[in-house]
């Protein structure tokens, strides 16, 4: 096991990352019709599985974009993240949305220790952690926190970058990194330590990419039952050039998206997807 100040290090770096990133990680989500199908799809299973007015802790909840649709919808949010900047823009979207008073609280923190007592909200959001911490204690430590917070029967909604759709990354962005002895672990075993790479090399900051299935099997092996497994691209996964043209003609993107909602939890496309989320409920 990696020393304790290498673990900590890496959560430490993931932090760093979004406080210089905070302005556009805010926008990454709605700055194409492409990037967009990740929340569509997020927020269809999210509706279908979340009980009416719950109570919700959104750890990783960056700034806020799904936390304030819950709170739209009369949902109690707990917003927690490392990003201070972050959190600005989350508090700076519930003022401005005149959503004040349905957040719980808006707080710094870490998914491997959460702040709140045991069983006390109906659905957890923890959409980035698990494909952050690099180290398989903090991955454990987050499992069972998420466990331990949700009432018997809570849901979990946890979001994964899946390895393969990585690799169809790398092939159509950067080719010449498939050569790069640097990216071994990350082909290997799902690894991106950013502090590998030459400072603006990295394609990322530390990264754990999941294969789906085991985001899956891991998930049960704390105490969860599957309820779904969803790709978010799917079917148009790397066509992000197809999907902005397609999204300009309103009756070929309404098909589209029916497309993409309708295979999305077939298992055939779930592996290949960049994006995916995993449903499930406290045994």
């Amino acid at each position: 096991m990696p020393g304790c100040g290498s673990l900590w290090r890496s959560i430490a770096a993931v932090e760093r990352y979004y406080d210089s990133t905070a302005e556009e990680e805010d926008r990454r989500l709605f700055k194409d019709a492409y990037h967009m199908l990740e929340f569509i799809v997020c927020m269809h299973y999210i509706t279908k599985y979340l009980p009416e007015k719950a109570r919700v802790l959104d750890v990783g909840c960056g700034s806020g974009v799904y936390a304030v649709e819950l709170m739209k919808a009369g949902c109690s949010i707990a917003l927690v993240d490392l990003s201070l900047k972050l959190l600005k823009l989350a508090r700076s979207k519930v003022r401005r949305l005149k959503l004040a008073g349905r957040e719980l609280c808006v707080a710094k923190g870490s998914s491997t220790n959460l702040m709140f007592r045991s069983s006390c909200f109906d659905a957890v959001l923890c959409f980035g952690p698990m494909y952050h911490l690099i180290h398989e204690v903090h991955r454990d430590m987050t499992a069972r926190e998420i466990h331990r917070v949700l009432k018997h029967g809570g849901v979990a909604f946890i979001s994964g970058i899946s390895l393969f759709g990585v690799y169809g990354e790398v092939v159509k962005r950067w080719p010449e990194r498939l050569l790069d002895e640097s990216h071994r672990e990350m082909f290997e075993k799902g690894v991106h330590r950013a502090e590998w790479y030459e400072p603006g090399s990295a394609i990322f900051t530390d990264a754990y990419f999941w294969k789906p299935l085991e985001l899956k099997e891991y998930m049960e092996s704390f105490g969860f039952e599957t309820l779904e497994l969803a790709a978010c691209e799917g079917i148009v996964t790397h066509l992000d050039e197809q999907v902005n043209a397609i999204s300009r003609d309103r009756e070929k993107w309404s098909k589209l998206l029916e497309l993409v909602m309708r295979t999305s939890n077939d298992p055939s496309i779930v592996g290949y997807t960049e994006h995916f989320i995993w449903v499930g409920r406290k045994l």
